[in-house]
């Protein structure tokens, strides 16, 4: 199973991690596939779009994402597109595939 921990300040998402694989099929995967996807998709957009700086690790089956706390409003705002883009699509998965990705919501 995908977990992924969603963590908020002040409603922003600030950081989130996800572990695990989602073993839909033994094939390719298409969960697996989706949430990877949509994780490195709003990665690149914060990075190469946006042009913001922020800190990740990624590993087999995790990856760990991290804004610093310091964005100013303007970047936040765009920023929060992306990330809630992320949460919505990783919701509707966990919603259309329970038994193989879970997401959990902490105001930090």
């Amino acid at each position: 199973m995908i977990k992924v921990d969603i963590f908020r300040k002040n409603g922003n998402i600030t950081k989130f991690e996800m572990d695990g694989h989602a073993e839909y099929s033994d094939g390719d995967d298409i969960v697996c596939a989706s949430a990877s996807s949509v994780a490195f998709a709003c990665l690149n957009g914060i990075e190469k779009v946006i042009n913001a700086q922020f800190g990740y690790e990624t590993g087999d089956g995790h990856l760990l994402f991290v804004l610093p706390d310091d964005l100013d409003k303007p970047m936040q705002d765009k920023v929060n597109i992306l990330t809630e883009t992320f949460f919505l699509y990783i919701r509707e998965l966990e919603s259309q595939y329970p038994a193989h990705v879970s997401v959990t919501e902490l105001e930090v």
